[in-house]
């Protein structure tokens, strides 16, 4: 057995040891403070695109998102792009779940992806489980989970727990999660774009911050914090 270190209480020990009980309490009651009495006032990350920058101020931390990719080329890469460039500026860890191994790390020069960690899970079940486990690392700023290229049918089994899972997980960790699919799949999406319109080809020789400002994705879900507790 190790031995057990006896400590001897003296009275400046126990007025600091009074002290720091008194502010671990306060900090305990402002974490768990209800919603009414909790600031209004939402922690977003900026995107890089402009549409959902201005409008909706970015992303939620502690929350899941969900953009929908109705149509190839409609833009889901170039947010992708976007993303990677907006992190990397501001000194932010991300990880990619990339479930159809479309991800082209060439297409990027290799400074502007060291913050990023990429994962190429076999299944979309293994996608969705690699997604929870990054999603528990506070270290990360975002955890980006990209379903587009795995098939409908496919995703249509997915259960519903995991998403549940992961909603708890990110709420934890402030971490924000986004997803990236071809239809809507995520109940507990407390935001959900889409994206409808694809590119014409001869957007393709265009400058990409040009091609940020055209993005318009259209909101089908955007729920505070406080309304999803709430029950709205």
């Amino acid at each position: 057995m190790h031995p057990v270190s006896s400590v001897t209480s003296t009275p400046s020990a126990s007025t600091s040891s009074t002290s720091t009980l008194n502010t671990l309490r306060e900090l305990i009651a402002r974490r768990h403070a209800s919603p009414s009495s909790a600031s209004t006032t939402e922690s977003s990350l900026l995107t890089g695109l402009p549409s959902i920058d201005q409008v909706l101020g970015g992303l939620p931390h502690a929350a899941l998102t969900e953009i929908v990719c109705d149509s190839p080329s409609c833009g889901g890469h170039l947010l992708l792009a976007g993303l990677l460039a907006t992190t990397r500026q501001a000194r932010l860890r991300v990880a990619l779940v990339d479930a159809a191994d479309a991800f082209d790390p060439a297409s990027y020069a290799t400074a502007s992806l060291e913050h990023l960690v990429w994962v190429r899970p076999r299944t979309p079940e293994e996608a969705l489980a690699a997604a929870d486990l990054l999603a528990r690392d506070a270290n990360l700023a975002w955890v980006v989970l990209d379903l587009r290229g795995v098939p409908a049918t496919r995703l249509s089994r997915l259960p519903t727990q995991p998403w549940y899972r992961l909603q708890r997980a990110v709420e934890s960790s402030g971490v924000a999660g986004l997803i990236l699919s071809p239809l809507p799949l995520i109940p507990c999406t407390r935001v959900r774009l889409r994206l409808r319109h694809a590119h014409a080809f001869t957007s393709l020789h265009e400058d990409q911050s040009a091609l940020l400002t055209q993005l318009q994705p259209e909101v089908d879900r955007h729920r505070s914090a406080f309304g999803r507790l709430a029950g709205a």
